[in-house]
């Protein structure tokens, strides 16, 4: 009897010693509830690690544990401090958890410190999440995400997964940003048969892992620091990557998304004065013949008649756009005073072309009503630029890649191309980056560029980043037994670096740009907008339409370009925000024309931040010869618009669409953005409309109401 009772002990501690968190949907009306059971005393939480090699869910619930409530930021929150400490070596992991009350989604960040007196053991395998949900009615699961932003006509594509039972799917980033081509950091879990589903989001602008894992009733997520495993000195703390989770119900496709986005919008969109930013954004050139490339010929004259020919022609955008290439080129043989747009690290305005700087400039924009957004790159450092001659100690370079290769697991990523071009014998192919993971760097950094805006009379900030594999510099700064720290470090200073420009100028926005979207997470989109969230095909209509159905699944805001005025290409670059490419220097446009695409870009742009609904399937939209419809809709005030194209190659005049939200027996008033036709209608006949356009391509557009 003994021994069976020894054996049960043993199997009863094997079980607890590989069990995970189960979340349960109860109790999220009440998030102090919620916390203090899934984070409770005795429990193991939904986040794991190893420890010397021992998985927590081993010892974590007989560490010294203590919670506390703290101040949550913003309304209708309430956020706890959780404490996990090895009485032993002095490792303590730190959980802030915060839950929203109008939303009912719960997030946490952890951080791990040593507050013990010599160095600690490995910290491995981290994971951020790693709990299972189950729904009783399930009948297995899928998932549903994006594909990260690749300069393609593919960015942002939807992508549906089966999780049945045994099934799984295993993501990761690759090169140190956060959204770059494998997928973006969004996901939706739905359960089949139960109505029911989870949205699970990252916050974390570097390298990230999540694997989900289906049942027949369950789904286990994963999710953390992609690779890690680093001791802490003595009084060291580094931080790792936002967890997100948003419990939804209902049958409706778009129950859990359109749930995800309003949590967006209310917790992570950067406001000024309670709005967030919608910007109607003008470039001031673009496009000169070679030599000249980006904005590289610009000149303060120049810039200042495009100014007042907009005012002229009484097309005055929000915002004037000011892009690459303004500033003075790098010195040394190397460029020999030849540069393009990527010569950057010289972040001194070009006083050959900018005789007083940009004041002039933007005096004149805000004599107008308009602001001021210059582009900039500072993590990107080119040899002979000003901080990398003035400041060598604060850059982060490569070593012998073959090292790199070794300590960081990445031959499978490294092509020979790839080496080739981090060859260290070529001087004008060094890169070196900016080194945010340095507390003095970034304090320098901080002040350089904030006395620079201040002085410059800059409105807005627009930071790009366009350098593959930053997590080798990261990789190569990595001592041993250390691997993670410098991303860790590096990526909360990025974090520190936008909130310190942010808190010194209380009216500034930040534009998250990074080869396009390749930079956006949760937290990104807490600071920033992603005004250009593709690089792919300057102005081809298409390939937007796609981008802007992907995107809109999970994000609300977010931006790209319009280069013309015809119905079909100027919708196709709507969003919550927009770009105008539209040379007004030149011949061939109408002003009344830009003025109509302007006026109807205002009307809308505020139904991007409401409720979106897909109207032509998922999956691959991007064929020429069919029609893409999509809905915005605004279930407070029962209006919204309808968008169709037909696309240049489709045969068919007419496309029926499912609107939703519709009441059908309330009559609607449906307004014809192109003809200004107005119709009488019912709400059943919503529920199953006709859209016809005689010619391809075009695009129609509708506005419904209540009447």
């Amino acid at each position: 009897m003994k021994r069976i009772a020894v054996l049960l002990i043993a199997i009863c501690a094997a079980i607890c010693a590989n069990g995970q968190a189960t979340l349960s949907r109860k109790n999220l009306d009440n998030p102090e509830k919620w916390i203090k059971t899934a984070f409770g005393r005795g429990v193991v939480p939904p986040f794991s690690f190893e420890y010397d090699g021992v998985p927590s869910a081993r010892f974590i619930r007989s560490w010294k544990y203590s919670i506390s409530k703290t101040t949550a930021q913003g309304a209708n929150a309430v956020q706890y401090s959780i404490i996990y400490k090895d009485p032993k070596s002095g490792l303590q992991v730190r959980a802030i958890v915060t839950g929203y009350t109008d939303t009912g989604a719960i997030e946490w960040v952890l951080r791990f410190g040593n507050a013990g007196g010599a160095r600690t053991g490995i910290v491995s395998n981290v994971k951020t999440a790693d709990f299972t949900i189950k729904d009783r009615a399930a009948n297995g699961y899928s998932l549903r995400r994006l594909r990260g932003s690749n300069a393609d006509i593919h960015d942002f594509e939807v992508v549906e997964e089966p999780l049945g039972d045994g099934q799984s799917v295993n993501l990761a980033t690759r090169g140190g940003r956060s959204s770059d081509i494998i997928s973006m950091p969004f996901f939706n879990l739905t359960a089949h048969g139960a109505d029911c589903g989870l949205v699970y989001a990252i916050g974390w602008t570097g390298n990230w892992r999540a694997d989900f894992t289906g049942g027949r009733n369950q789904c286990r997520i994963e999710s953390g620091l992609k690779d890690a495993s680093f001791y802490l000195e003595k009084g060291e703390d580094v931080r790792t990557p936002m967890a997100s989770i948003l419990f939804w119900n209902g049958s409706e496709l778009m129950a859990g998304h359109n749930a995800f986005r309003r949590h967006v919008m209310a917790h992570h969109s950067h406001k000024v004065c309670g709005k967030p930013w919608t910007p109607l954004c003008a470039g001031l050139d673009y496009g000169d013949p070679a030599p000249c490339n980006e904005y590289t010929c610009l000149t303060d004259l120049l810039a200042r008649g495009i100014v007042q020919r907009h005012k002229q022609l009484d097309i005055m955008p929000e915002v004037f756009w000011l892009d690459a290439g303004w500033y003075e080129p790098p010195t040394g043989p190397v460029f020999n005073g030849q540069f393009g747009w990527p010569a950057v690290g010289t972040w001194v305005v070009d006083r050959e072309r900018y005789p007083d700087g940009f004041i002039n400039m933007s005096n004149l924009m805000h004599s107008y009503g308009a602001q001021f957004m210059v582009w900039f790159e500072p993590e990107r450092v080119v040899i002979g630029s000003k901080f990398a001659t003035e400041h060598p100690e604060y850059m982060l370079r490569l070593k012998d890649l073959s090292v790199v290769k070794d300590v960081y697991k990445m031959s499978d990523s490294l092509t020979a191309d790839m080496i080739e071009a981090y060859r260290l014998d070529r001087p004008e192919r060094e890169r070196m980056v900016f080194n945010l993971a340095d507390d003095q760097a970034r304090e320098y950094l901080c002040k350089y560029i904030g006395d620079l805006l201040e002085a410059n009379g800059i409105d807005h900030y627009r930071q790009d980043f366009n350098l593959d594999f930053l997590d080798l510099y990261w990789a190569t700064a990595d001592g041993a037994d250390r691997r993670g720290v410098t991303e860790m470090k590096y990526i909360e200073g990025l974090y520190k670096y936008w909130d310190y420009l942010l808190n010194r100028f209380p009216g500034l926005r930040i534009d998250n740009c990074s080869s396009g979207g390749r930079r956006i997470d949760l937290e990104t989109i807490s600071r920033a907008v992603p005004l250009w969230r593709t690089d792919y095909g300057y102005g081809e209509p298409l390939g937007y339409q796609c981008q802007t159905y992907g995107i809109n699944m999970f994000l609300p805001q977010s931006g790209t370009a319009c280069y013309n005025t015809d119905f079909y290409t100027a919708r196709s670059g709507y969003s919550s925000a927009m770009v105008a490419h539209i040379p007004v220097l030149q011949g061939g446009y109408d002003a009344a024309a830009i003025r109509r695409v302007y006026d109807e870009f205002k009307a809308v742009r505020e139904y991007f931040l409401k409720d979106f609904y897909p109207l032509s399937g998922l999956g691959d939209v991007t064929a020429t010869d069919r029609w893409l419809a999509y809905q915005l809709d605004d279930p407070e005030t029962h209006t919204g618009y309808l968008f169709a194209f037909r696309r240049p190659d489709c045969t068919e005049t007419t496309y029926n669409v499912r609107l939703h939200n519709m009441d059908p027996a309330v009559r609607y008033l449906l307004v014809n953005c192109n003809t200004g036709d107005r119709l009488d209608v019912m709400g059943a006949d919503l529920q199953n409309f006709t859209v016809t356009l005689p010619d391809a391509p075009d695009s129609i557009l509708y506005r419904y109401e209540r009447n």
